[in-house]
């Protein structure tokens, strides 16, 4: 009886109302709160895709024989031309990567990815002494029921100019 007579003395219809309007404005200010926070957050980390470079940006003329150099190496690992590929590296390359070296890394890479089926340019990327050219390498993988998976790699091929002025490849690789 006392807990009655306590809950209709302190607890009247007027105190519900007051707390249920109470609380319907806190969750508005909440609710307000979480937006402009969610807002403010994801501004922060937006992320642009930049444009992308037109077809036919002008090369500069080493960086047009340095682009089709990388372009017969890539053709030459493609084609699974080792005698090729080794003849385009430079002579430290030659003697770090023969023709044994070709070999295992094409097979890895066909056994992993597949046979290769066609390759495309990228771009080539700003650096100080040698330029990385970028080429996308599509590969179709056949499983035992000769379905067919495709994939596709970038290979990065680093180019430049010796002190006779002559085209070097000074390091290549599928990322």
């Amino acid at each position: 009886m006392y807990i009655i007579f306590a809950t209709k003395l302190f607890f009247t219809k007027d105190t519900f109302q007051k707390r249920d309007q109470s609380m319907k404005t806190a969750s508005r200010f909440s609710a307000l709160a979480a937006v402009l926070f969610a807002g403010a957050v994801s501004a922060c980390t937006t992320i642009r895709e930049l444009p992308t470079e037109p077809a036919d940006v002008e090369l500069s003329k080493e960086q047009t024989e340095e682009r089709e150099y990388s372009r017969k190496l890539l053709e030459a690992f493609l084609k699974n031309d080792a005698s090729g590929f080794i003849s385009l590296l430079s002579p430290e390359m030659k003697e770090e990567f023969g023709k044994d070296k070709f070999e295992l890394s094409r097979k890895v890479i066909t056994e992993t990815l597949g046979e290769p089926v066609s390759f495309s340019y990228v771009t080539a990327l700003e650096h100080i002494a040698i330029t990385p050219y970028i080429w996308k390498v599509r590969f179709v993988l056949k499983n035992k029921e000769d379905k067919e998976y495709y994939s596709e790699a970038l290979f990065r091929v680093l180019a430049g100019h010796d002190t006779k002025g002559e085209v070097v490849i000074v390091g290549f690789n599928f990322l």
